[in-house]
C-alpha cells in the first residue's frame, strides 16, 4: 500500500462506488505519522492516505488498520476512535473544518471476522438509549471471506502483484495449497515471472507461511507451467531447504526444530533486507531469536509492515 496505484486499485474494490467516484485520485498523499498506540503495535499496523474530493475539494482521510492477530480484539474500535479524535482535535486547533475519515480494517487473521463493523452494535441496550451513544462504521476487508474471482475483484485482477499479495495473506493462516496453485497460474498467465526479484520475495513468503517442502514447491511451479529451477536456487531458498533437510537427516525433534529455526531466520533476514536496510546489530538480533512462533509471526508481518521496527518488535520478549 506504499504505492499510490495499489491504494487506488484497492479502494476501487473496497469503497462503495458512490464514495470512490467522488475522490480525486491525483491528490493522494501519505500521512507519515503512525497512529497505532504502543498498546496495539504488536497486533496492528496502520496507514493513513489523504485525498481531496472532486467537487467540493474537501479533505478525506482513508485510515487503514491492518489486523494481524489470529484472534479478534474488540479494542480495535477504540483504536479507530483514537485516530479520529486525534485528527479532529488537530483540525479544531488549526481552525479548519473537521475532515471526513473513512476507517478500513484489513483483516487477515485466522478464522472469519466475527465482530460487528458498527461501533454501536457492541452495546447490548435498548433502542431508546442508542440515540445518546457515539456511533461510526468501519469498512471491513476480510481476506477469509474475500473471493478473488468475484466480479467485484476485477480491478485487483488487473494488478497482479497486489492481487498476489492479498491472496498470499489470505492463505497465510489457512495452509491453502490450492490457492497457492492458483497464484502460480496467475503469474504464468500475467507474465509476472519476468520480475524475478518480486517472485523470489513472494516465494520466500510462501515457504515461510505455508511450510511447503522444497520438492513439493518445485513440483507446484512445474505443474503450473512455471520453471521451478529458475527460482529455487536462491540463497534464501537454499537456507530454508538445508534447514529442513538437516532436521530430517538427524531424525530427531531437536534437529528438526533447529533446522526450521535457521530456515525461518534466514528467510526473515532476506525479506527484511528486500524492503528495508538492516544494520549488523539488527541482523545479530534476528539470528539470536530461537522461538519458532515469534519467527513465524514476524514473517507474516513483513508484507504489511510500514517500518522494520514493527517486525522487529514482534521478536522482543513479552513483558510480564
Amino acid at each position: 500500500m506504499s504505492e499510490p496505484e495499489n491504494v487506488n486499485t484497492f479502494l476501487k474494490t473496497t469503497l462503495p462506488a458512490k464514495l470512490f467516484d467522488q475522490l480525486d485520485l491525483t491528490t493522494i498523499t501519505y500521512d507519515p505519522t503512525s497512529y497505532v498506540s504502543e498498546e496495539y503495535k504488536r497486533s496492528f499496523s496502520d496507514l493513513v492516505v489523504q485525498y481531496r474530493t472532486k467537487a467540493e475539494s474537501l479533505p478525506v482521510d482513508v485510515y487503514f488498520l491492518f489486523e494481524h492477530k489470529s484472534f479478534q480484539d474488540e479494542g480495535i474500535f477504540l483504536q479507530l476512535l483514537g485516530y479520529m479524535y486525534a485528527m479532529w482535535k488537530k483540525d479544531r486547533l488549526a481552525k479548519k473544518p473537521l475532515r471526513v475519515i473513512i476507517p478500513i480494517v484489513f483483516y487477515h487473521g485466522e478464522g472469519d471476522w466475527q465482530m460487528p463493523t458498527q461501533f454501536i452494535q457492541q452495546f447490548t441496550i435498548g433502542e431508546e438509549w442508542k440515540g445518546f451513544l457515539l456511533d461510526f462504521t468501519c469498512i471491513l476487508f476480510d481476506t477469509n471471506a474475500w473471493n478473488w474471482q468475484d466480479e467485484s475483484s476485477q480491478p485487483l485482477r488487473e494488478n497482479v502483484y497486489l492481487l498476489t499479495t492479498i491472496m498470499l495473506m489470505k492463505a497465510a493462516f489457512n495452509k491453502d495449497l490450492q490457492l497457492i496453485r492458483q497464484v502460480f497460474q496467475l503469474w504464468h498467465q500475467m507474465g509476472l515471472t519476468k520480475e524475478k526479484e518480486r517472485i523470489t520475495f513472494l516465494l520466500i513468503y510462501i515457504t515461510a507461511t505455508q511450510d511447503i517442502p522444497a520438492p513439493q514447491l518445485e513440483e507446484l511451479l512445474k505443474e503450473t507451467k512455471l520453471q521451478g529451477e529458475e527460482f529455487m536456487p536462491t540463497l534464501a531458498q537454499r537456507w530454508i531447504d538445508e534447514g529442513k533437510l538437516k532436521g530430517k537427516e538427524e531424525g530427531m525433534q531437536q534437529g528438526m526444530q533447529q533446522g526450521m529455526q535457521q530456515g525461518m531466520q534466514q528467510a526473515l533476514l532476506m525479506l527484511l533486507a528486500a524492503r528495508f536496510q538492516l544494520d549488523e546489530a539488527e541482523k545479530q538480533f534476528i539470528s539470536a531469536v530461537h522461538e519458532l512462533e515469534k519467527l513465524s509471526t514476524a514473517l507474516k508481518l513483513v508484507i504489511t509492515a510500514q517500518t522494520k521496527d514493527e517486525v522487529l518488535k514482534s521478536l522482543h520478549p513479552v513483558a510480564h
